[in-house]
């Protein structure tokens, strides 16, 4: 009987050196906001603001390329289930757009329960609106 592996490979395997090729839509600790400070930096230095459907985005000029936080609180999504349902479409989202992002750092906050709404359809506008509106920011020293 053969051992079977995780998905993921055994802890401490190497990894992989080819996570910025084309058509990588790998979510690596590097294209997260994992710091308040980094937030913080976002919230107050933003660049740029845009709003699509539930969501509101704020990005600010980033010299290590598109990062994302998220900001989904309990008094829009009171349950833990919706709330990590709509963090993982942002972020399913985000590693498709990533690639046609600039470097941005990006905070998204849901500003009003979803609903019916089509998150996908209102996160596709928002990666696209930044896009339009950033097109050569130049990195802010933090």
């Amino acid at each position: 009987m053969a051992a079977r592996c995780s998905p993921r490979g055994a802890p401490g395997a190497a990894v992989d050196s080819q996570s910025d090729a084309p058509g990588d839509v790998r979510f690596p600790r590097a294209y997260r906001l994992t710091r308040r400070a980094d937030f913080n930096h976002v919230l107050n230095h933003a660049t740029v603001r845009v709003t699509s459907g539930p969501f509101r985005a704020f990005a600010a000029a980033s010299a290590v390329g598109p990062r994302i936080g998220m900001i989904v609180g309990k008094r829009q999504l009171p349950r833990a289930v919706d709330r990590n349902r709509v963090k993982r479409h942002i972020r399913e989202s985000f590693r498709h757009a990533r690639a046609a992002l600039p470097a941005v750092d990006i905070v998204v906050r849901l500003v009003r329960d979803p609903g019916a709404e089509d998150a996908r359809a209102a996160l596709e506008r928002l990666w696209a609106q930044i896009g339009e509106r950033t097109p050569q920011l130049t990195p802010v020293a933090s």
